[in-house]
Order: structure tokens, then sequence, then C-alpha cells
């Protein structure tokens, strides 16, 4: 059974938070300072996983292990996926892989924490800019603790971005479809290939919008609560409730965007 954790009271969720930072920034540190030796392929066309994926994963399992007793955990590099009755730590060890691969500098450390269906703690660590956003449910988001907001930016001045993962042929078409009824409506367009850091980008106003259509549950959980204190506006798309556990499409946005963006990508 989980442990007891009165996750209302600010205090309490303070102090967790402040330990998974920690614990955060030293997997991150570690993952910067160390050497890609080995690269597997997973299944579908450009889908990949390196030893320094289950390392940095393995490191954040045991140090967040005992920080609340009976949490689940919900990993990318795991066959397991257990339900979310209670608490639960959602891991992405590296978000961006094809990233860290070619030395890109645009990867993250992904951690989320939820009870049941609500995110309560988000944290996106990019170790290689020593960038660090954290959102605090009811309490805001922050970017190396300087307080970050959505922008107010009309959809004619927005920056959008795409997630266009190749190992999902079958969602090209639409991808590049929703590209198309976007290209004369915004400024430009963005891809960074970290799904976790363009909603980060959207909180702090560096982008405006971002969508992909297939995301598995690590990717966007420890964002999601980041963006959404943020004052952003996130949806599974073509879903009316939430679900954490859930592989679906995202679409994400400043709320004076979000309405007519969601409508385009959600065709």
């Amino acid at each position: 059974m989980a442990a007891q954790i009165d996750f209302t009271s600010r205090e309490q969720l303070n102090d967790l938070a402040g330990k998974v930072r920690r614990i955060i920034l030293d997997t991150g540190h570690f993952l910067a300072e160390s050497t890609l030796s080995s690269i597997e392929q997973k299944e579908g066309h450009a889908n990949f996983v390196t030893d320094m994926d289950v390392k940095v994963q393995e490191m954040l399992v045991k140090a967040l292990t005992p920080l609340v007793p009976g949490a689940v955990f919900l990993l990318e590099e795991s066959d397991t996926k257990p339900d979310i009755t209670e608490f639960a730590w959602i891991i992405d060890p590296i978000d961006g892989t094809q990233n860290f691969i070619n030395e890109y500098r645009l990867s993250a450390v992904s951690v989320g924490f939820v009870h049941r269906q609500e995110g309560l703690i988000g944290i996106v660590y990019n170790p290689f800019m020593d960038e660090l956003f954290m959102g605090i449910k009811g309490q805001g988001a922050t970017l190396n603790d300087r307080p970050i907001k959505v922008s107010e930016k009309p959809m004619e001045k927005a920056i959008i971005s795409i997630g266009t993962a190749p190992y999902y042929e079958e969602l090209h078409d639409k991808s590049i479809a929703a590209l198309t009824a976007l290209y004369p409506l915004c400024a430009d367009f963005r891809r960074t290939g970290s799904a976790a850091l363009d909603l980060c980008y959207i909180a702090c106003a560096r982008q405006d919008g971002y969508f992909e259509y297939r995301l598995c549950p690590w990717d966007y959980a420890g964002a999601s609560v980041i963006l959404s204190e943020a004052g952003g506006k996130i949806s599974q798309i073509g879903q009316t409730d939430w679900d954490y556990t859930r592989s679906c499409g995202i679409a994400a946005g400043n709320p004076r965007i979000f309405n007519n963006f969601l409508s385009i990508v959600d065709r």
C-alpha cells in the first residue's frame, strides 16, 4: 500500500519536490558526463535505446523508490505497465534519445509524480544546457527557479512545434496534412525531437503550440504538470478524459490559440 501522503499539503509536496529535484539534477549530471557505449534498435524504424537510457532509469528508480513507499513506476524502458490507482512515478530517462545519440543537446530527463490521474509534480531537466523546468500542483512553474508563464501570442505570431516519430509510418500523412493546414496561419514551425522539451518551451513562452499524434505517458507526464502550472492548455487528442496511462496524441498551446489550434490538429 502506498504511503499516506497529504498531497494537498503545500509543505509536504514542496519537500518531496525538493528531494526529486536534487535526484534529477544528480542523474542529469551523470548523463551529461557519461560516454555512450551501446545503441540498440527497438521496434519500428529509427527507434533506439542506448545503454545510458537503461542506466539513468535504474538510477532514478533506485533513488525515488524510498521517497513514496508503495508508489508504482511507469517506465519507458520496461515491459511492465502498472495501473495507476494511487501514487505513481512516470519516467523517461532520456527524452530525445536520437538527439542524444547525435550530440544535439536537446535531450532531457523527465519525471512526473501523479496521484491517480492528477499530476502533482513535474520535472524536466536538460543537463546539456543546464535548464531545469519544474511544476508543482497549485504552485506555478519555474525554469531554474525563476517563475515562467506561457505567451499571449495570437495564432499569426505563434511558433508551432511538431513531433513526427518516424516509427509510426501510418501517421506520416496526417502529420503533414496538419502542418499544411497550419502553415498559412502561424509564424513558423519548429521540431526539437523531444516532446518534453517542446511542452516546456510552451510553458516558458519560447513556443506557442505543439502537437504529435502518438506519444507514450512518459513523453508528456512531467511536462504536462509544468505546462498547466505555467497557464498553458493541454489535451489528449480525441479524448474527453485525461489518463496518464494512455498512449495518445497530444495538443498543447497558450490559451489564446489553443481552441483554434486543437480544432485544426484534431480532424
